[in-house]
């Protein structure tokens, strides 16, 4: 598997639809994504394990998947960092 931050944007009119939307898809789904409505930045990010980006959308409830986004994400460890000055 591999992580994604999935992230699903909405404008401030569709935010308490986009919201909804999400609590549709349960509570298990809405507690894995951060919302920065609150400071005006209208998109949730969520860390996702999933095979495929296409997976990795389908957590957000489907009249949102147009405009959301899955990024491929990974964690280095310092000896990677290392490697890699040491490779430059």
């Amino acid at each position: 598997m591999t992580k994604y931050v999935v992230e699903s944007s909405h404008s401030p009119e569709e935010c308490t639809k986009a919201l909804d939307e999400m609590l549709e898809k349960g509570e298990d789904v809405l507690k894995k994504f951060a919302f920065a409505c609150e400071s005006g930045e209208h998109t949730g990010w969520a860390y996702v394990d999933a095979d495929s980006e296409k997976e990795a959308l389908e957590i957000v409830p489907e009249p949102l998947q147009n405009k959301a986004r899955a990024h491929e994400v990974r964690i280095f460890t310092p000896e990677e960092i290392r490697a890699a000055h040491a490779e430059a």
